[in-house]
């Protein structure tokens, strides 16, 4: 993606002008205000506009094949603002970059934290597939911000707002996503969770590349079937259960990890 689609996309995320998006976005900083104000923190415009939504991707430093699809970036909690430089750059006339930083730390630290033995296991499996590279281990691979270089982190709704509903994620898709991946024209879209999912398979009709009786309404059972698109973009799509303690215990780990090490090697047939 070159710069000027990347700030082209910022810029109708961070001043949305669709009217669901908008609804979206007020209802967000809402939200963020109260956060803010529970926890003592300086509830400013710019700074509760700027929370109120994600986006990750460095134009002068990334260069991913493989797309990273969640549903949302979630509501914002008080863990997420102690993540926050003591100066704070959402505040003032902080630049584009500076303010993709700051979203970019909180993305590490959800992965690094509470999901880290999903990731550990999740990125030492795409290693193996030789689609991404370790020398210094996972830890070091996302702390370094290495893991930006191959991976675009995307949400389908852009905005901490929960129980948005369809028309939301259609107008999030039409809006933003659908150029994202355009722009991208990755080589593999992995969809995590049992919204994500569906959110992508109403607007782009994946077709399972091999033949199979699992339930594409059913995130558990899709889970590790590739699949492939041909809009937005003619690409390869991988449905995965959701990376959260709640279903990664779930499923097992041991069986989350083989169905998508098997889904990765009829990748690697294609």
């Amino acid at each position: 993606m070159d710069e000027t689609t990347a700030r082209k996309l910022l810029s109708e995320i961070d001043e949305p002008t669709e009217p669901t998006l908008r609804e979206l976005q007020q209802t967000a900083i809402g939200s963020v205000e109260t956060v803010l104000s529970d926890t003592g923190f300086p509830t400013r415009e710019e700074v509760s506009r700027r929370l109120s939504y994600t986006f990750y991707y460095d134009w002068e430093t990334d260069d991913p094949d493989i797309v990273l699809l969640v549903q949302d970036p979630g509501n914002l909690h008080e863990r997420h603002l102690s993540e926050l430089r003591p100066q704070n750059p959402l505040a003032g006339e902080c630049s584009a970059r500076d303010q993709i930083g700051v979203y970019r730390e909180f993305a590490k630290s959800w992965l690094t934290g509470r999901n880290a033995d999903f990731a550990e296991r999740f990125f030492g499996t795409l290693a193996r597939h030789d689609l991404i590279s370790l020398p210094n281990g996972w830890h070091q691979y996302v702390e370094s911000g290495q893991f930006y270089r191959d991976f675009y982190l995307g949400d389908v709704v852009k905005y901490r707002v929960d129980g948005f509903g369809v028309a939301a994620e259609r107008a999030s898709y039409q809006h933003l996503l659908k150029q994202e991946l355009r722009a991208l024209d990755p080589d593999l879209v992995i969809t995590f969770g049992g919204n994500a999912w569906p959110a992508l398979r109403r607007s782009t009709t994946p077709e399972p590349v091999m033949e199979t009786d699992a339930d594409p309404e059913s995130i558990m059972a899709i889970h590790g079937i590739l699949h492939r698109i041909s809009e937005p973009v003619n690409t390869h799509v991988l449905p995965l259960a959701h990376m959260s303690g709640q279903v990664w215990w779930r499923f097992p780990p041991d069986e989350y990890i083989s169905r998508l090490s098997k889904a990765l090697e009829v990748l690697e047939r294609q």
